[in-house]
């Protein structure tokens, strides 16, 4: 395939929400159980609860046809936020759509994150941590997560298990595996890092075999003025915090929080 081919990543709304379980289905049926089984599944009233709340994103081409989707859900009980159910057509795959898509979630769950403050207006909290699941047999979901910063989190919220009791690739008995992710967390560092380059992108471009694939940014945390300040204002908190944390400084003591 040569040629260029012009796709939307937008936000997705209620009216998209049977159409893209209906991908989704159409994967889990058409896939070997093993790439089937990356999808991660979420009921459906937290899948409605993403894009209500504007956190689902779809890929689409200039027809509409879907092309990749993921979503950031809230854990119950707990501040964190997990980027999950992300899913790339077969035949967009290699063109760092999930990479955008992680840029992309990683601003839109950020954005509305206040850190508690003292008194003296002194930042004494980090933003809630994003936390991503990866199966250790996807190899390149796993280089994505770490290609934008992600790190290995070694214990996971219990909210993130709520999930495997409907799991359709439990860890096999004797493994000692409680689930059959790995969990990792991104820090303050890298999310800075990534609000940045992200407010930085234009549109998305990459070519593979030949064929380039631009993706238009149609996202509304990137084109409104109020929102792109306040990431830039969230950048500037993060880094803030960091020096807090630095050897040194007056309330630092060498930790970074997730």
């Amino acid at each position: 395939m040569s040629g260029t081919t012009h796709a939307t990543i937008r936000a997705a709304g209620l009216g998209d929400v049977e159409h893209i379980l209906a991908e989704y289905r159409q994967a889990v049926a058409e896939l070997p159980l093993e790439e089937s089984a990356n999808l991660l599944w979420r009921p459906y009233d937290e899948f409605k609860t993403a894009v209500e709340n504007g956190l689902f994103f779809v890929i689409e081409n200039a027809v509409g046809s879907f092309m990749a989707g993921a979503g950031v859900f809230d854990l119950p009980g707990s501040a964190e936020k997990e980027l999950g159910m992300c899913y790339v057509k077969k035949e967009w795959r290699g063109y760092g759509l999930q990479v955008l898509l992680l840029q992309i979630r990683v601003c839109a769950a950020t954005l509305g994150q206040v850190p508690d403050k003292s008194e003296d207006d002194t930042i004494t909290k980090s933003f809630a941590a994003l936390i991503t699941g990866v199966k250790p047999a996807n190899e390149h979901s796993a280089a994505n997560t770490e290609q934008l910063g992600f790190e290995y989190l070694l214990t996971p919220p219990p909210a993130l298990f709520n999930a495997c009791a409907s799991c359709r690739t439990p860890p096999a008995p004797g493994s000692e595996r409680r689930c059959c992710c790995d969990f990792f967390y991104l820090s303050d560092a890298r999310r800075a890092e990534t609000i940045e380059k992200s407010l930085q992108m234009e549109n998305w471009s990459r070519t593979r075999n030949g064929h380039e694939l631009i993706v238009a940014l149609k996202i509304r945390h990137l084109l409104d003025a109020d929102f792109r300040n306040a990431l830039h204002e969230i950048v500037q908190e993060l880094r803030a915090m960091l020096l807090l944390t630095l050897p040194g400084s007056p309330s630092g003591n060498g930790q970074v929080c997730a």
